[in-house]
C-alpha cells in the first residue's frame, strides 16, 4: 500500500518573504526564524519538521499503546530540535522528544519502557530523518497512584 501527500505553498521571490502553507484548510504563514536575521512571522521550516517528527511519533506511541491493550491516562510531550550553522550551511543536528507518561499500571512499566523507545523504530518521519539527524528519546514515568 502507498500514500500520496500533497502540499500548497506559496513564497515571494526573495530570502525575508512572508509565505503560505495550506494545512488542512487553514492557511498557515511561515518564515524565517527572527534569531536566524528573518522576520520571524507565523511559523518556520524547523518549527514544522519538529511538529512533524513529534506528531508521528506520539500518534505512533499511542496506536502501539492500544495494539498492546496498555491503558495510559495520558501522554504529554515536550520536544526539541537543534540546528547548526557552519560557513553559512545549515544543518539539523539532534531532535529530543521528553514524553511524559501518567496513570498507568505499575506492573506494566517495563513493557511502556520497552514500546516507548519501540515507537521511534516504528515512526515514518523518524526513519526519514536518521540517516542524518539524531533522534533521541527521554522519557518521564508517572505511576498510578493508588488511594
Amino acid at each position: 500500500m502507498r500514500h500520496t501527500f500533497h502540499q500548497q505553498l506559496s513564497w515571494g521571490s526573495t530570502r525575508n518573504e512572508i509565505g503560505e502553507v495550506i494545512i488542512g484548510q487553514t492557511p498557515i504563514p511561515f518564515s524565517i526564524p527572527q534569531d536566524l536575521q528573518g522576520p520571524g512571522v507565523g511559523t518556520n521550516p524547523d518549527e514544522l519538521l519538529l511538529s512533524s517528527a513529534a506528531g508521528c511519533y506520539i500518534m505512533t506511541l499511542g496506536a502501539m499503546f492500544e495494539r498492546s491493550s496498555l491503558h495510559i491516562e495520558q501522554i504529554t510531550m515536550h520536544s526539541e530540535l537543534d540546528i547548526s550553522v557552519t560557513n553559512g550551511e545549515f544543518k539539523v543536528e539532534e531532535i529530543r522528544h521528553h514524553p511524559t507518561l501518567s496513570g498507568f499500571d505499575p506492573s506494566k512499566r517495563k513493557m511502556i519502557e520497552r514500546i516507548v523507545h519501540k515507537a521511534d523504530e516504528r515512526c515514518m518521519i523518524s526513519n526519514a530523518l536518521k540517516a542524518s539527524v539524531t533522534i533521541t528519546i527521554h522519557p518521564e514515568y508517572i505511576e498510578e497512584v493508588h488511594s
